[in-house]
């Protein structure tokens, strides 16, 4: 009869183990199990390493951690794994069974899919720096057009426009007529405000009618802050396919002229289908630079009924009561706000702002001193 092990003890626990890829957090050994039978890819940098093994010591089940550290040094992924996973009599025999031939299939790919694997993973949740760490290690075993427009998409996202372009660049060399590849290069230029080079690609595009080509002309000219010459090149786009990005830019100009009527206006072409929380932030700054901070406050809680659990929008909102004097509603958003990001500057800043509004000069003051503990602490970890 096969042995059952507890999860930890006969209570509760209380300190979960959080998987690094998908951020999810078991309380027993056992969903532990679970988690990594279901995502085996996402799992594997985590299954023997020091910090989770750990953590099943700090369960009480000293037996299978060391049952764990005899198969750190198995070279062998498969059967380290699948040992693994039958360290104890838990997991359904037909599951291991259907599992060990994926994983045979998976081994038997390139080094460099299984590291491309990973960085489009991370690539998907917008994690740019751990995408770009998995791509790199790929690159030195492969060199291919998906692999290096990726990495510059990586490089994007992580804020690194400069890098990107060199790697959207070598792609464009490879294959040379693809107008996705030329876009990529043209917006990595853009950002990293090689205006003459983003122009040349333009001018030198097969279709340089093309809507993304137009847009990109008026980004251009958007950074170059000729805010009326952007305008017709974002109008030209917008005349030949709906995006709701070219009427967002659109609205950005007029705003940056001071139209502001005009701004909220054209903001009104967003197609309801797309009037998502983007459309109503965007509506509710629009209003609080325009000086209607009733409205701002409107729009904004619009936002905060569709999304409750982001701080940013509760810090927002608080900001916008603030400007409109009305210091208990203040206080009271950014109390949200602070419940679900305690640390976070943005949040501290603006509860020290309502703070001295408030006249509580001593609870300002110790909000500003956590704020500064808090980027200390920032930058030794940094360092």
């Amino acid at each position: 009869m096969a042995n059952l092990y507890l999860c930890a003890s006969q209570e509760e626990n209380r300190n979960p183990y959080e998987f690094n890829m998908t951020g999810i957090k078991v309380y027993s050994f056992e969903e532990a199990l679970y988690h990594c039978l279901h995502h085996w890819r996402q799992s594997m940098d985590d299954f023997l390493a020091t910090p989770f093994i750990q953590w099943v010591e700090g369960l009480g089940l000293h037996h299978i951690a060391s049952k764990m550290r005899d198969l750190v040094g198995v070279e062998n992924f498969s059967m380290a794994y699948l040992s693994f996973l039958s360290v104890v009599d838990y997991l359904p025999r037909e599951s291991l069974t259907s599992l060990q031939k994926e994983l045979n299939a998976w081994e038997k790919r390139h080094l460099w899919e299984k590291y491309k694997e990973q960085g489009d993973f991370w690539l998907s949740a917008r994690d740019g720096e751990r995408a770009y760490s998995f791509y790199i290690k790929a690159l030195k075993h492969n060199t291919n057009v998906p692999l290096l427009n990726n990495t510059g998409m990586a490089l994007l996202y992580a804020g690194n426009p400069e890098l990107a372009a060199n790697y959207f660049s070598d792609a464009l060399e490879l294959e040379p007529n693809s107008q996705k590849l030329r876009l990529n290069l043209i917006e990595a230029n853009i950002l990293a405000k090689n205006f003459d080079n983003a122009n040349e690609l333009i001018l030198t595009a097969a279709d340089r009618s093309h809507p993304e080509l137009l847009y990109f002309q008026g980004e251009i000219q958007f950074h170059q802050r000729n805010f009326f010459g952007a305008m017709k090149a974002y109008q030209a786009a917008l005349a030949q396919n709906y995006d709701p990005a070219y009427i967002y830019r659109i609205s950005d100009c007029h705003m940056r002229v001071r139209q502001f009527d005009k701004a909220l206006d054209n903001l009104e072409q967003i197609e309801e289908a797309h009037q998502d929380l983007e459309f109503l932030k965007k509506r509710a700054d629009y209003h609080a630079r325009a000086g209607n901070l009733p409205q701002a406050i409107k729009s904004l809680e619009r936002a905060v009924l569709k999304e409750r659990a982001q701080a940013d929008l509760w810090t927002i909102l608080a900001s916008y009561h603030r400007q409109d004097y009305d210091l208990t509603k203040a206080h009271w958003a950014i109390s949200r706000a602070i419940a679900m990001s305690p640390d976070s500057p943005k949040v501290l800043l603006e509860q020290a702002r309502i703070r001295k509004a408030q006249g509580r000069t001593k609870e300002y003051q110790d909000v500003l001193h956590k704020i500064l503990t808090t980027f200390k602490k920032d930058y030794r970890k940094m360092g």
